[in-house]
């Protein structure tokens, strides 16, 4: 059993505990960071929501051999679960302590505990001295710890670091909204009862997808702190924009408080003079004058005019929808899961939702051996719906609220998209500045587009955009490598809109080659300068059995991402005018371009499409990245269990071809040699004695002939096997005659005469391999080919027709001269002459 390290906190888990528990997972990222759902309330929310990010282990069970153990934001035993007791007080393995509490009953074998106003910020420091990058969801979570922690920095046990700490995630992208809705301040039993009152009173209204917040009610004084009460309504109500209206007497004090920079609410009270700033402003207007109704309907009809639409369920929803039916069995509905790689299903009948099933009913049902059954007996119902125009804000809210994880979107009774928890999140994150060791890779930068030479393309696509209202995004390999700063000369566009319109604008300015590929939506569009481009539409595919030819249907770009191999193939960069060269990173690409780490998207991935497997190793090769552990163990397993076999054979020969077209395919071949993988792939099970030097001297002479390589690589194959591999292939007769020649002077002795003479009729290339694959006469071989290539014999054809020869004995005599020069009897063309002269002589007499 592998040892791993594990990492525990202290129960009733506030925020420093939980973000010093993430914080500590990224540090070490082979350990299990345990939990209990003993936590805080506002703690448990935001776990509710997050926990797929924050991956943390419940309920702990110890069924792993442990290698040490990190505890966090704690070291007093009585605060740790009791089933890890023993093993720490026994100290049965090494204790690593990250604490900002300096007292405690257990000791470290190492200790890191400082007097700063919170855990996370010393485990923070340590990941930024490690060069390990935070995305904007990981500051988020960091900066609540220190928040909680620190009073929000006015706590007395608060340090520079803390701030300085907190300064760095803000540069990371945390979001302070996010943290408004998580943090609160204590208030005065006044407060306490007037915001009670304005909880109750309030009155939550939606305009243009904002959830408004208007709170009127009437005090006998002016409470002080009104601006801290504020803050706690639009956290509590969990809105946009917080209005309140106080009337104290013969006054009346307006106060606005907004989450969103879409508005500046001194516009919306522009008329009373207002103060303030953008997101935060009062005024006080006379009871005389005006009355709390007038002032409410005002500001509605002023947020309707100033307000800009947010976005709503339509705006970043799934679809199409897969759907089943509530009769198919459960074991149908478990192989539709899996060819979409969804984690649930809608279940339609007659056009209309009637249930929901999750991947864990599904299981359930199989664990329980009744994958007969029909869904419908296992499916939720009834099921919670939005509509298209649903805000996010409540879609949110649902979805914590109910503790789901999807949610349909319905219109008119007909299903017209999905949200996930994770659609949620990723909306949230997707427009937050990203940082990294490869710099501000949120908005890429103009020097690398300029410098790219797809510069005049990437700018006339964006033109297109704002002329036509179409979205482009460029994808893929393009993304990746533009922000390593390689070249590559593939460009993958995803067009959502019209593609042939896109197609036509671009073969009207380029001189280029168009091949559609209908089957699987895409068109190539080949230029002169060997650049291409592969266009498509937004879609998704799928597998209807491992190694095949997908199967594609028309989709969205979150989906059309979702489909990729890998996460740094899965980054897209925006060719849209408004905002051209933003990077869309769903899966956490951009880290990983950092750690130099090849992670595939899902668990499932070499299984669905094998060739994965393939290309894994030819990009762990050429970037000189590594996969990352879990990434590395379903790989193997996937060789192990043989699906490299399932590969269809059109599909094999052209990943092979791509190996050999890559910078180093020596190491590459000798990497699936290292895993095991050859036999799977090629009629061969280990490369050939000298393959990389042998393949390094075909490469160099002749790099455009890949069979050449091909054969070199099969050279010690049985001979009917390798026959056979090449037939399954459909390799050109040609190479099937190649390979047969190869095998038979592969352990020749000698080279007779005939031989010789056989020998010389090949072309150079293959006399070059069979100087390298004959074991014997390889030297012999490569003296033929050497002789061939100086010119030998000097006299030609045309020479012998001029001294009177004709027919067949034209090509005897040629032979012959070869035959001198071969065994040294000859050197110049001189010698050639007499040797001719002495045939005629010998005929005469």
């Amino acid at each position: 059993m592998e040892k791993v390290p594990i990492i525990l906190t202290h129960t009733y888990l506030d925020f420093d505990a939980l973000s010093s528990l993430y914080a500590a997972k990224k540090l070490y990222p082979k350990a299990i960071a345990y939990t209990s759902k003993s936590m805080e309330r506002k703690v448990y929310e935001f776990y509710l929501l997050y926990k797929d990010i924050l991956r943390f282990v419940e309920n702990p069970e110890i069924n792993v051999e442990i290698e040490k153990i990190i505890l966090v934001d704690n070291h007093w035993l009585n605060r740790i679960e009791k089933k890890f007791h023993d093993f720490i007080k026994e100290k049965k393995v090494p204790i690593e302590i990250y604490d900002h509490h300096e007292t405690g009953d257990i000791k470290g074998d190492i200790e890191f505990i400082e007097k700063t106003g919170s855990t996370t910020t010393i485990l923070v420091e340590k990941l930024i001295e490690k060069r390990i990058p935070i995305d904007p969801i990981e500051a988020t979570i960091f900066l609540l710890g220190i928040y909680q922690d620190t009073g929000n920095f006015v706590f007395l046990n608060t340090t520079p670091k803390d701030l300085r700490i907190a300064s760095y995630l803000l540069e990371r992208g945390a979001d302070l909204n996010i943290i408004n809705r998580y943090i609160y301040e204590k208030l005065t039993d006044e407060q306490k009862e007037l915001l009670n009152d304005l909880l109750q009173i309030s009155k939550e209204i939606s305009i243009s997808g904002y959830k408004i917040v208007i709170a009127k009610i009437e005090r006998e004084k002016y409470v002080e702190g009104l601006s801290i009460i504020a803050h706690r309504v639009l956290d509590e109500k969990e809105a946009d924009i917080l209005f309140i209206i106080l009337q104290v007497k013969d006054k009346i004090f307006v106060m606005g408080r907004s989450k969103t920079q879409n508005i500046d609410l001194r516009e919306v009270l522009k008329d009373f003079n207002p103060g303030g700033h953008k997101t935060a402003t009062t005024i006080v207007l006379n009871s005389q004058e005006t009355d709390p109704n007038s002032a409410e309907n005002l500001i509605i009809e002023r947020l309707k005019k100033h307000l800009p639409r947010d976005f709503l369920a339509k705006d970043i929803m799934s679809y199409p929808v897969v759907t089943i039916s509530p009769d198919i069995s459960v074991k149908e509905a478990f192989k539709i899961m899996m060819k979409h790689g969804y984690g649930g299903l809608c279940v339609e009948e007659n056009g209309k939702l009637v249930g929901i099933i999750s991947r864990r009913d599904i299981e359930k049902a199989i664990n329980l051996k009744l994958t007969k059954k029909k869904v419908k007996s296992f499916m939720s119902k009834p099921v919670i719906t939005v509509t298209p125009e649903t805000p996010i804000w409540e879609i949110e809210k649902i979805l914590v609220e109910k503790n789901i994880g999807r949610v349909p979107v319905v219109d008119r009774d007909k299903i017209v998209g999905i949200i996930t928890r994770q659609d949620i999140l990723r909306f949230r994150f997707l427009r937050s500045t990203i940082y990294s060791p490869l710099g501000s890779i949120f908005q890429i930068s103009e020097e690398k587009i300029k410098s790219s030479p797809w510069k005049e393309i990437l700018e006339e696509l964006k033109n297109l955009t704002s002329q036509y209202n179409i979205s482009i995004y460029a994808i893929g390999g393009f993304v990746r490598d533009l922000l390593l700063g390689q070249s590559n000369y593939d460009l993958d566009i995803v067009v959502e809109g019209d593609i042939q319109l896109v197609i036509s604008k671009i073969i009207d300015k380029w001189q280029s080659k168009v091949i559609t590929h209908p089957q699987f939506g895409t068109s190539e569009i080949l230029l002169n300068d060997r650049k291409r481009i592969d266009i498509a539409t937004a879609r998704i595919e799928y597998y209807e059995e491992p190694g095949s030819l997908p199967k594609v249907e028309r989709s969205s770009l979150w989906l059309d991402l979702k489909r990729r191999d890998f996460t740094i193939n899965a980054l897209a960069m925006s060719l849209n005018e408004e905002n051209f060269g933003e990077i869309i990173d769903l899966y956490g690409g951009l880290e990983d371009l950092t750690r130099k780490e090849l992670r595939v998207l899902h668990n499932l991935s070499f299984i669905e499409d094998p060739t994965r497997i393939l290309r894994g190793v030819r990009l762990e090769v050429r970037l000189g990245f590594n996969f990352e552990e879990k990434t590395f163990k379903l790989l193997k397993e996937a060789i192990e269990n043989g699906f490299l076999n399932k590969i269809a054979k059109e599909r094999l020969k052209d990943e092979i071809f791509l190996i050999l077209q890559e910078p180093q395919p020596e190491k590459v071949l000798k990497r699936l040699e290292e895993l095991n993988a050859l036999s799977y792939i090629l009629p061969v099970k280990r490369l050939p004695k000298n393959f990389e030097k042998k393949n390094q001297i075909l490469r160099r002479e002749f790099p455009e002939k890949l069979e050449l390589q091909i054969l070199n690589i099969i050279s010690e194959a049985d001979t009917e096997e390798g026959k056979k591999w090449l037939q399954d292939l459909k390799f050109p007769k040609k190479v099937l005659y190649q390979f047969i020649l190869l095998k038979k002077y592969e352990n020749t002795n000698t080279l007779s005469e005939k031989d010789i003479k056989s020998l010389l009729d090949l072309p150079n290339d293959l006399l070059l391999l069979l100087s390298l694959t004959a074991k014997k006469i390889g030297k012999n071989i490569l003296r033929i080919k050497l002789l061939k290539e100086k010119g030998v014999p000097y006299l030609k054809g045309e020479d012998l027709i001029n001294m009177g020869f004709k027919g067949k004995i034209i090509g005897d005599l040629l032979k012959k001269l070869f035959l001198k020069h071969y065994y040294g009897e000859v050197k110049s063309k001189e010698d050639e002459e007499k040797i001719i002269k002495e045939f005629i002589n010998s005929t005469q007499l």
